[in-house]
Formats: C-alpha cells, structure tokens, sequence
C-alpha cells in the first residue's frame, strides 16, 4: 500500500473513531447512571474519551494528537462555551479554549508514545491513567484560575471550597479528579474486556 492510500486510511480510521465518540457521548448523555455529571462540568462515566485514546495507540501520536484535538475543538462548540465566553470575556475564553479543550484533550492523543499499551491490560490501564492524569492536570490548573470562582454555584462545590480554606488549587485538584477517576476505571475496565479485540484491529490497520 502506498504512502498516501496509507494517509487516506488512517483519517478514515481517526473519522470513525471520532464519529463513535461523539455518538457514544450523545447516547451516554441520555442514559440514567451512565449520564451522571460534577455539579459544575465533568462526566462521572466519561467512556467516550475510550475511542480517542484509542486513535493514539492503533495510529500513534500523531493522529492521536490530531484526533483529540478535533474531538476537543467539538466538545468546545458543542458545550457552547465558544458562545458564551467569547461574547463577555475573550482573555477568559482564551484560557477555557487552550486548557480545557486543546490541552486536556490533546493530552489523550499521548496514548501512541505507549507502544505496549495493548500488550497487557496493566500496559493498557497504565496508559490509560496518564494520559488522564495530564488531562486532570490541564483542567486543575483552568479550574483553579478561572472556575474556583464559581464554587459557590452548588452546595457540594461551596462546601469543598470551604473545606481547603478556599484553596483553589487544592479544590480544583480534588474537584477534577473525582470525575478522572471514575472515567478512568470505566475506561480501564471497557478496554480490558475488549482488548484482545483491540490487538487485533491493530493488526489489520499496521498491515499492508
């Protein structure tokens, strides 16, 4: 196969990858339990984040980069926060734009530097949790600038807030990385079932 039938493919693949991420978030967003969010932001169950760590380890980093990057670009636009921010505050909007959105989620494209990452379900489940500990951080460091401000929204977020003494990075950490968590286990847990699955659709992409 030459290079540029081999190019042709791999956006097919990233496009799938994509489009199965958005419909899983669409479709887990409608779903009692699976749906279950953070008072202000942050899907407890988060399993559409698996198909874009996945373009990562069947591509490597740079379609993974690539991919997250878009699938983050979407969630921007479909949050509506390009909307919103944009129209008050852009310094504020920049900031959400780059962090929350570019970073956190490019940070899943890091997958391809894993390269044993299907070779065990340790390999994978440790992949997994780093390339969603740089996304925590990412939304730590956002939270922390810019919604810590916003605590008082919910009495869980005030509460937390007065429980750090109003630290907010210690608040936005901890805030951040209830939800990391919990996706990550979910990921972990989806990913190990259907890994030897995985490796073989890893196969059929690397082949010729």
């Amino acid at each position: 196969m030459n290079q540029n039938r081999i190019q042709i493919r791999n956006v097919v693949i990233v496009s799938t990858l994509l489009a199965i991420a958005i419909a899983l978030d669409v479709i887990t967003g409608l779903i009692p339990g699976l749906n279950l969010s953070m008072p202000l932001g942050g899907r407890l169950f988060n399993i559409s984040l698996l198909p874009i760590i996945m373009i990562g380890i069947f591509l490597g980093p740079i379609y993974g980069i690539v991919g997250a990057v878009t699938y983050g670009l979407f969630g921007f636009f479909y949050d509506g926060y390009a909307l919103s921010y944009f129209a008050t505050n852009l310094s504020e909007a920049l900031l959400v734009f780059f962090l929350d959105y570019i970073v956190a989620f490019g940070a899943l494209g890091l997958s391809g530097f894993f390269k044993k990452a299907l070779d065990s379900r340790i390999w994978f489940s440790i992949t997994t949790v780093v390339v969603l500990l740089i996304r925590w951080l990412s939304s730590t460091i956002v939270g922390a600038i810019l919604w810590a401000a916003y605590a008082s929204g919910s009495e869980f977020t005030q509460n937390l807030m007065d429980n750090v003494n109003q630290n907010a990075f210690i608040y936005s950490g901890i805030y951040n990385i209830i939800y990391t968590l919990t996706t990550a286990l979910s990921i972990i847990i989806i990913g190990s079932l259907a890994l030897p699955q995985f490796k073989e659709l890893k196969l059929q992409f690397g082949s010729n």
